[in-house]
């Protein structure tokens, strides 16, 4: 055989093995995960009450997930139908039936009880295999479009957290100053938009200009919410500027430190001796008895 032949030979085993490469990857990625709403067991409250927040679960995890759950009628008949459904409470190992029931690879259930004026829902994420792959806990109170709200937060926590994210927006007079958020800058004012994708929490935001007052404050960050925050700073003089940079750096001033003001305590107290011990005490005399006051 000539070189020629065997390097054409190498090139299409090559070209075969990588073909087979590729199609053994794309029959192993994971196809879309399919979801059922199995049901929320009352605990002490109304049924009716559960029902309500169940069908409201049910619209978030459609919304969320971007594909329609199985009915609820469905879902009570495969139940009706399984003994072993009927008496589970949320254990994931009772909810194999759904899964061959609905081809699923993922199980939401969970309970809803009372406390005091609001309620406490408890989720769980079941995978195909039985395994609890996630849990949450949300408590609900408010009007109805609060309850809305707290449950949207619940399912995406439950089902897609990567997706808990708000923004914050930075509203200020002072152009060239420098925003930072937990530390890390992220721009100079005025900013084009929004800072998104910030997690929900608390969030430490800064923006500071040479010549101008700083501005600090902690601002909280909210799912699917911008928060608007109006940054209002006041040129400042050079000595103002001076020390705000020693602040910045850590720079303790020598009359906030604790040794001078120790140094300076006790100078005043020998300064107070030095200056009481020569005076002479003062007597009273008791002119009401028999001694003569003098005149």
């Amino acid at each position: 055989m000539s070189c020629r032949a065997s390097a054409r030979r190498g090139i299409c085993t090559a070209f075969a093995a990588a073909c087979l490469a590729l199609v053994g990857s794309a029959a192993a990625a994971p196809g879309p995960q399919t979801y059922v709403l199995f049901r929320l067991d009352p605990l002490g409250i109304e049924p009716q009450i559960v029902s309500q927040l169940e069908a409201l679960l049910r619209a978030e995890l459609g919304r969320v997930l971007g594909q329609d759950l199985p009915p609820k009628a469905a879902v009570d008949k495969v139940a009706l139908a399984n003994p072993r459904l009927q008496s589970c409470t949320a254990s994931p190992e009772c909810l194999q039936p759904l899964v061959k029931a609905f081809k699923a690879t993922r199980i939401v259930s969970g309970n809803v009880g009372g406390l005091a004026d609001s309620y406490v829902v408890n989720l769980k994420l079941v995978g195909e295999d039985g395994r609890e792959l996630r849990r949450v806990a949300a408590t609900l109170r408010g009007s109805p479009e609060e309850l809305i709200a707290e449950i949207r937060v619940a399912t995406v926590r439950l089902v897609a957290p990567e997706l808990l994210v708000g923004a914050i927006e930075i509203l200020s007079d002072v152009p060239g100053a420098t925003v930072a958020i937990d530390g890390n800058a992220v721009g100079q004012t005025p900013l084009l938009g929004p800072v998104d994708k910030l997690p929900l929490g608390v969030h430490r935001v800064g923006v500071a200009r040479d010549g101008f007052s700083s501005f600090e404050e902690d601002v909280p960050v909210r799912f699917e919410k911008t928060t608007q925050v109006v940054v209002r700073q006041s040129a400042v003089t050079k000595a103002a500027l001076r020390a705000e940079r020693r602040r910045r750096a850590g720079v303790v001033p020598v009359y906030a430190r604790w040794y001078v003001w120790t140094a300076v305590a006790v100078g005043a107290i020998g300064l107070g001796l030095a200056i009481g011990l020569p005076i002479k005490k003062q007597h009273q005399t008791d002119c009401t008895g028999t001694m003569a006051c003098p005149q």
